[in-house]
């Protein structure tokens, strides 16, 4: 067994399940690891604002938002912001999509900022806009969800043979309630396993002392890099084939499931 340090994990499709929860058992075992002195550390695609809208924070020492965009310190309750997209990018990709797409989400540090037609959530921190001038924050990363999924991977490339300075990626809903798929858009060189790093340096660990898991393409940097990386059951055929072990499916507590069976006495 690897000396690990840190215990880190996705959310959406990992750590919630498909009502997007988080069970009494995994909160348990994670504050019981936390007691242990293992350092904690959430890493999702979400903002603040949603994240706080299905979890409780303090169950982390850092949360990584936006696919690594910014980083969360959970204590000193402030966020770094890693790299943002420039406004003159954003309205180059506005351009391209806008009769695409159904959706377009500019997701804030704080706030998703929403272009559709088809208005309805009521949540604080979703906010609709009308046109790419609304735009009145920093946006850390974009959605993109085409009126045809069926071209999503030619879009893709679009996007990549267009931009020199993003990172895109396919997104899906792994979980039982959703079959959605969309791309998402980061700033060059942001992702989830870049903020994770900043987080061991700052810590003097190595990426070798993470245990990670994950369900998704934008988590395959993470699998196959850190010291454990684990997919579950849900997971995207590439992820598991990719991971180092599979644990059960977040409908069935599987970070809690390998955690207690590795790393926290069961006799207790």
């Amino acid at each position: 067994m690897k000396n690990i340090k840190i215990i880190s994990m996705d959310f959406d499709g990992t750590l919630l399940t498909s009502d997007k929860k988080i069970s009494n058992r995994t909160k348990k075992c994670l504050t019981n690891l936390r007691n242990k002195s293992y350092t904690i550390i959430g890493i999702t695609a979400r903002n603040l604002m949603s994240v706080k809208n299905v979890l409780n924070v303090d169950l982390f020492d850092y949360i990584i938002l936006n696919n690594g965009s910014d980083i969360y310190y959970v204590k000193e309750n402030k966020i770094k912001s890693v790299s943002s997209i420039n406004p003159e990018l954003l309205k180059k990709i506005f351009n391209l999509f806008e009769n695409k797409s159904y959706q377009i989400d500019f997701c804030t540090p704080h706030n998703y900022l929403i272009k559709t037609n088809k208005k309805g959530n009521t949540k604080p921190f979703i906010k609709y806009i009308d046109d790419i001038n609304d735009i009145d924050e920093s946006v850390s990363r974009i959605n993109i969800f085409l009126s045809n999924p069926n071209e999503i991977e030619e879009n893709k490339i679009l996007l990549n043979n267009t931009f020199d300075s993003i990172n895109v990626v396919k997104m899906y809903d792994t979980d039982k309630t959703n079959s959605r798929i969309w791309l998402t858009i980061n700033p060059e060189n942001t992702n989830k396993l870049n903020a994770l790093k900043m987080i061991c340096n700052d810590l003097n660990y190595s990426i070798n002392d993470v245990i990670f898991f994950g369900d998704g393409e934008n988590d395959l940097a993470l699998i196959e890099n850190v010291g454990i990386g684990i997919a579950m059951e849900n997971a995207i055929e590439s992820v598991k084939e990719k991971a180092l072990y599979v644990t059960s499916s977040n409908d069935d507590e599987g970070i809690a499931e390998y955690l207690e069976n590795n790393y926290l006495d069961k006799k207790k």
